[in-house]
């Protein structure tokens, strides 16, 4: 099976949860208009951050195995709510990057970014299990 992500979630206080993987935590909490205190990130803008990460990640690594200069690489990812059932929408990002590479090295770094983990996670979504103890 590979390589197996573990993450625990456990409540803080209120809505707020302390969310660790391995050895990095990161503390999750609605804004208060949700019932939150807002000390830290919500659940979706961790995900459309994770979603941002990602492509960055994939464009990043593509330019330092092509030899591609980066002086600024970066992604601006949108993700808007929706509700009925309430979700992230479609996700828009933009990405910029300096110096500016010719078209066929920003068309290649479009294709890239299309192979992002995250991106492909969404075209053929998991199922996901829901149990208790």
């Amino acid at each position: 099976m590979g390589q197996v992500i573990r993450a625990r979630a456990q409540q803080v206080d209120g809505l707020r949860s302390l969310v660790t993987v391995e050895n990095h935590a990161v503390a999750v909490d609605p804004p208060p208009e949700e019932g939150g205190t807002g000390t830290g990130m919500s659940a979706p803008q961790l995900f459309a951050a994770a979603m941002a990460g990602c492509i960055v990640g994939f464009i990043a690594n593509s330019c330092r195995l092509r030899h591609i200069p980066l002086t600024r690489l970066e992604v601006e990812l949108t993700a808007p709510i929706q509700s009925g059932p309430r979700r992230v929408g479609d996700m828009e990002a933009v990405i910029r990057i300096e110096p500016e590479p010719p078209e066929e090295v920003r068309q290649h770094l479009l294709k890239v970014a299309e192979r992002a983990t995250l991106l492909n996670t969404l075209a053929h979504p998991p199922r996901v299990t829901l149990r208790f103890e």
